[in-house]
């Protein structure tokens, strides 16, 4: 059987099995547009606040009142006391608690250190920013009046002690790449590089395990195994994954209005390479399971520690380094990366070396560890 004969057995077979073909056709539209459903605001709002006012003074109300005013959280009360609100929290009735201490306003305008308390929860890491960031920007605008206050009544005009609270020039934070400060421009850009990988991991090794389970072509043919039909089954399904790169990456960023655009050439060329390597890889667990099933039930455990593995969503530097040896032998390691570099940041080909050669080396370790499984387990299943 030639290369052209392999390609035409495999594109029959996907068409053929209706349990594989939404994998390749129908999954990543899907995600594409439900996925992202979750982070459409961008940004948290509402987050429910507690406060323990305990100075009951004209500047604790400001707080409350600025608090009350905060887009990214909601007041619901005040806390009799401090132990109240840790139940209130613990219980799960408020995500976040500031506590204002007694004699707070008195020591402000004495200019002894003083300190508003913001408790959030390290079990919800999206939550918890927002309440440090209303509570902080909010205490910093109070803390800001306060020193006009101050330098009014030690004898400063109100002008200087204006420019004193405001200098010129001013700070302002701009962010370069994720303009919105957007938790879903943040999260997508790196998970949609995972389920696109995830999604045809599944159906590429699923129908090995298919062609293996029915004895079927072009894995299986009267002449055995051949290297011309490897080469053909790896180009067709490396083809068949290329449009879902292009896809997420052209309308569903589009649509979804993520961060995008970069370097269109330079992603188009990484994906050709992602794609290979997904094939690969997905052929070389199609030859260790040699089951449709067992694919599926291994991708499902293996996602999430994928997604915190590439080191786009937690720290590469405080991942132990067995653990970074075993994140290197996933594509999607150096893919998210890539893709991010590319895609929201414009950077040049040369800037991603270091990833075009890690995906590299992946096509060629996991091309070498398919071919050899799925010759060996052919010829066992041959006799």
């Amino acid at each position: 059987m030639s290369m052209w004969q392999a390609i035409r057995e495999t594109l029959r077979a996907i068409l053929r099995d209706q349990g594989l073909l939404p994998f390749f056709l129908l999954a990543v539209p899907i995600y594409s547009l439900f996925y992202p459903a979750a982070y459409s605001t961008e940004a948290v709002r509402g987050i429910t606040l507690e406060v323990v006012d305990l100075d009951g003074s004209v500047m604790s109300r400001q707080i409350v009142r600025d608090l009350a005013a905060s887009p990214g959280v909601r007041l619901i009360g005040n806390a009799p006391s401090v132990e109240a609100a840790r139940r209130d929290m613990a219980d799960g009735r408020c995500a976040g608690v500031t506590i204002i201490p007694a004699d707070f306003y008195r020591d402000v305008l004495r200019n002894t250190p003083t300190t508003v308390e913001a408790w959030g929860s390290g079990a919800f890491p999206v939550q918890n920013k927002a309440v440090l960031e209303a509570v902080g920007a909010v205490v910093q605008n109070v803390a800001r009046q306060a020193a006009v206050v101050r330098m009014v009544r030690q004898g400063a005009p109100a002008a200087n002690a204006r420019i004193g609270r405001d200098p010129v020039p001013a700070f302002v934070e701009q962010n370069l790449f994720n303009i919105t400060r957007g938790y879903g421009s943040y999260v997508v850009a790196a998970v949609a590089v995972l389920i696109v990988q995830q999604v045809l991991l599944i159906g590429i090794a699923a129908l090995i395990g298919t062609l293996y389970e029915n004895r079927a072509a072009p894995l299986f043919a009267a002449e055995g195994f051949a290297t011309s039909r490897f080469v053909g089954m790896w180009f067709i399904l490396a083809a068949l994954v290329l449009p879902s790169f292009l896809y997420m990456f052209g309308f569903a960023y589009w649509y979804q209005d993520y961060p995008r655009g970069g370097n269109v050439g330079a992603m188009a060329a990484f994906a050709v390479l992602m794609s290979f390597a997904i094939v690969a890889m997905g052929l070389a667990l199609g030859a260790l399971f040699g089951n449709r099933e067992r694919t599926l039930q291994a991708m499902l455990v293996t996602s999430i520690p994928m997604l915190f593995l590439s080191g786009t969503m937690y720290p590469r530097e405080a991942i132990p380094a067995p653990l970074q040896a075993l994140a290197a032998l996933i594509p999607t390691t150096p893919g998210m990366n890539g893709f991010i570099k590319l895609n929201q940041m414009a950077a040049q080909w040369n800037e991603i070396s270091a990833e075009v050669q890690h995906m590299n080396l992946l096509i060629i370790f996991y091309a070498l560890i398919a071919w050899v499984g799925l010759r060996l387990r052919a010829r066992r299943l041959a006799r």
